[in-house]
């Protein structure tokens, strides 16, 4: 009877080591640069777990220059128009390098999604 309430204390002792160095593990921070203008937004991203948000004022005709790569860890971005609509989700690893054109103006909203990545991020407006 006592070497199974050993055990289960061990077992109990266990379980909660692990989630104790999930939580640790998995907790948001960010190692790296980030700088953030009305026009841009470039993160080199040595660390990150969490999420960042930025808001991009966008005329219409302009284009928005998005260079992302993901070198390691799970680093997503979603790239949102005034209206709401989805103009780009992905997670760096296929399209590295692409140009969206803008058709209305307005604050266009880029969300990134990261879970132990490195990687970079640079989104700069080109204005006609």
């Amino acid at each position: 009877m006592k070497q199974k309430i050993v055990i289960l204390a061990l077992l109990v002792a266990f379980a909660a080591g692990i989630a104790a160095f999930t939580l640790v593990y998995d907790r948001a921070v960010f190692d790296g640069s980030r700088i953030a203008n009305s026009d841009s937004c470039r993160l080199d991203i040595a660390r990150m777990t969490g999420s960042d948000r930025h808001t991009l004022e966008m005329n219409a005709g302009d284009t928005l220059q998005v260079q992302f790569e993901t070198q390691s860890g799970s680093l997503h971005m979603k790239i949102n128009a005034a209206d709401g609509t989805l103009l780009y989700a992905g997670s760096g690893k296929d399209a590295t390098s692409f140009a969206l054109n803008i058709r209305e103006g307005g604050a266009y909203t880029v969300a990134i999604e990261a879970r132990r990545a490195k990687g970079s991020i640079y989104i700069q407006t080109v204005t006609d």
